[in-house]
């Protein structure tokens, strides 16, 4: 007959290890997903439509063909989403006024 405490300290180095992989997932959510996705998966992660997601794959995103399927990384769809980021109007203003502040007369003639 097996020591009664030996099971439980083998129950219990079971579940720190358990443990352990989950705090590693909440830790680094990248990780635990997948890194390929289809496009209904995409659409999901998106929020959009699967149609939606065909049409940007016809003309924008990027992704894989594998024996006749479609496949796309999640981090390079998420690096694209980054790239289509659009300033704001006080993003523009500051631009603008941070390039034309070493004239600095602004466009104006002094009389």
């Amino acid at each position: 007959m097996e020591n009664p405490f030996e099971i439980i300290d083998k129950r219990l180095t079971a579940i720190e290890g358990k443990l352990e992989a989950l705090i590693q997932r909440i830790d680094n959510p990248a990780s635990a997903s997948p890194t390929w996705i289809n496009s209904k998966q995409l659409a999901q992660y998106l929020g959009t439509s699967v149609s939606f997601v065909t049409n940007l794959r016809i003309s924008k995103i990027p992704y894989y063909k594998l024996g006749g399927r479609i496949y796309f990384k999640k981090q390079e769809i998420d690096e694209w989403i980054e790239k289509t980021r659009i300033k704001s109007g006080g993003e523009h203003l500051e631009d603008y006024l941070g390039s034309n502040r070493g004239g600095g007369d602004y466009g104006r003639k002094d009389i």
